[in-house]
């Protein structure tokens, strides 16, 4: 699944117009049937399919009852890609909406019920260094310049980054991957290249991972809820400088 395709356009310029060879970025139609009931379709980059379904059932709380992520069955085609997940159980939506943006969105407030007791501590110059590397990272964002990206970081290295035309999704595809492959989120660090919305939070908090750091701001709804539930957010992390939006505990080194 190439997420990246060739078109001819034409490039502009006061002086001169051309006909060139330009990288587009793929966005795909993703239809997901729990089995033979389809609850959900987003939009999104044809990368990481399985890492995108687990994070989005499992962060959303759709499903309830015995499946396998080894049992979902993926068929990919030239306009949209079809995801099939065996249930033995029912799907529930019970108090979610569904909201709009760059994908859809199921909001679980509600869920989170319990505070986020992490003692990580991490100095700012580590984040700076994370951060660089992030963004050395995000290849497709630097070839197409219409990707986001996340990725999930412990205190000296990154783990795993995922890039998406849809912000929430990204996000989707990094938790989908932790739970793949069983990595535990305490002392973990979301790093996103987008604004920090109260739906990213809301991901976030739910798996307890402690800090999220943004190079763009956050909402004050994405505040309200991080101070209640115990999440650290670091916005404008760009080149030495940042803002620490809320519990700042866990970040050493502020002057």
């Amino acid at each position: 699944m190439n997420p990246l395709i060739n078109k001819r356009i034409t490039k502009y310029q006061p002086e001169k117009c051309q006909q060139i060879e330009d990288i587009i970025a793929v966005e795909k139609k993703i239809n997901i049937y729990v089995n033979d009931e389809e609850i959900v379709s987003l939009s999104a980059s044809p990368i990481h399919i399985k890492e995108l379904i687990v994070g989005f059932l499992m962060t959303e709380g759709i499903l309830k009852g015995e499946w396998c992520p080894e049992k979902i069955l993926i068929y990919d085609n030239e306009k949209e890609i079809n995801a099939k997940v065996i249930l033995e159980g029912f799907i529930s939506l019970e108090g979610k909406t569904i909201t709009s943006g760059c994908m859809a969105s199921v909001s679980f407030i509600r869920d989170l019920k319990t505070k986020i007791k992490d003692d990580i501590s991490v100095d700012v110059g580590s984040l700076f260094n994370l951060f660089k590397e992030f963004q050395l990272k995000s290849n497709l964002y630097r070839i197409t310049g219409c990707i986001h990206a996340a990725a999930m970081a412990a205190l000296e290295k990154i783990l795993f980054i995922s890039e998406d035309v849809g912000r929430h999704n990204a996000v989707d595809k990094v938790i989908g991957w932790a739970l793949l492959n069983k990595v535990p989120f305490q002392g973990k660090i979301m790093l996103v290249s987008g604004r920090i919305s109260s739906e990213m939070v809301l991901k976030t908090a739910k798996w307890k991972i402690p800090i999220i750091v943004s190079r763009t701001a956050p909402t004050s709804l994405a505040i309200d809820i991080a101070e209640e539930v115990g999440l650290t957010i670091v916005g404008f992390l760009r080149g030495n400088r940042c803002n620490i939006y809320c519990h700042g505990e866990r970040i050493d080194d502020k002057k």
